[in-house]
């Protein structure tokens, strides 16, 4: 008997409160996210293991983390953390925090920030991807400030 194709995907779902800063993200086959607090990995935010999206019979359970002003959370896939040099070294977890917290204490913004993630990344695998490596960072800069507008007279 021949098993049919796969119908499924890994992923990672988020939706971010930008009112008051609640991060709520699942991961379905994808490591945990870091969180980048005052420019230090301070946590991987933990959920619930989830099997990828199509398998299993219910919908991965969601986490929450409520953020503070400036926190940053890097999403990224196991393609950036098992990028191996042409040699076989690993790029791993260690690395990534490091590098994510040396590049955060540059003051860049965050565009930039990811951008030499990215760079450093491909520069591991001299360039050439040999699985999906993609990166997201989210940054929260803290609830909108409302002007009061008052009536002159």
């Amino acid at each position: 008997m021949r098993a049919g194709p796969c119908e499924c995907a890994t992923g990672i779902i988020g939706r971010l409160a930008a009112g008051s800063g609640q991060l709520a993200w699942s991961c379905a086959g994808h490591p945990w996210p870091l969180l980048l607090r005052g420019r230090k990995v301070v946590a991987e935010l933990s959920c619930e293991p989830a099997l990828p999206f199509g398998l299993g019979d219910r919908p991965p359970e969601p986490s929450t983390e409520e953020l503070q002003p400036d926190d940053a959370v890097l999403f990224y896939t196991d393609g950036v953390i098992e990028a191996r040099t042409p040699d076989g070294e690993l790029f791993g977890l260690d690395r990534l925090a490091d590098l994510l917290e040396r590049e955060a204490a540059s003051g860049q913004s965050a565009e930039e920030l990811l951008r030499r993630l990215v760079r450093v990344v491909l520069d591991h695998q001299a360039g050439g991807l040999r699985d999906d490596a993609t990166l997201l960072l989210v940054q929260w800069t803290g609830p909108a400030c409302s002007a009061e507008h008052g009536s002159g007279g």
